[in-house]
């Protein structure tokens, strides 16, 4: 039986869309996982969109819909939205990774609000590895000089500046690429 026919069916008969979500269930989640880089926000979204699918079948087409392409845009919607959760809670940037962000982005505003939300914050450096993603909490989120992260990780004072350097960089083109989900 076809996804689509599933779906109307399940108006009548509720128990069917278990079969619907069976189908569907790992890859959605495979993919949640893969975008958040978190199991627990995953199955979130993951329910969110079987939720939503439910809820807006009706509407589906029922001509010549295609189920598969529907349901992956409702999945990328919920995604979406997840992402721009994390931007609520606010955690504060050094005033150098501030306008390092402010620059690289070309952004022509007088006003840079300083804080960025901590979930998203996290979220962005999950995308990074994880050197990288310390470095960057040593240096901007901690405020550490060059010298003490030097110290912190065993390295000499000016390796450190060029692996802050390297990961600032690592860091704002990953900033970038999910910053495009802000609504």
């Amino acid at each position: 039986m076809s996804d689509e026919e599933l779906l109307r069916i399940s108006y009548k008969k509720p128990n069917r869309f278990g079969e619907l979500f069976d189908r569907h269930y790992m890859r959605f989640l495979r993919i949640a996982e893969k975008t958040l880089r978190s199991k627990d926000d995953a199955e979130d979204v993951v329910q969110n969109t079987f939720i939503r699918i439910y809820k807006y079948g009706k509407k589906f087409p029922g001509n010549g819909g295609n189920f598969r392409p529907w349901s992956n845009t409702i999945l990328k919607n919920c995604l979406a939205d997840k992402i721009n959760e994390y931007k609520h809670n606010t955690i504060s940037l050094t005033d150098e990774m501030s306008n390092k962000v402010l620059t690289s982005e070309e952004i022509d505003r007088k006003e840079f609000v300083r804080k960025e939300n901590k979930n998203y914050i996290q979220f962005v450096l999950g995308k990074v590895d994880g050197m990288t993603a310390e470095i960057i909490k040593l240096r901007y989120v901690l405020g550490k000089s060059f010298k003490e992260v030097g110290k912190i990780l065993k390295i000499k004072s000016s390796t450190a500046r060029v692996r802050i350097h390297r990961s600032k960089k690592i860091f704002i083109k990953a900033y970038k690429q999910f910053n495009k989900y802000e609504q």
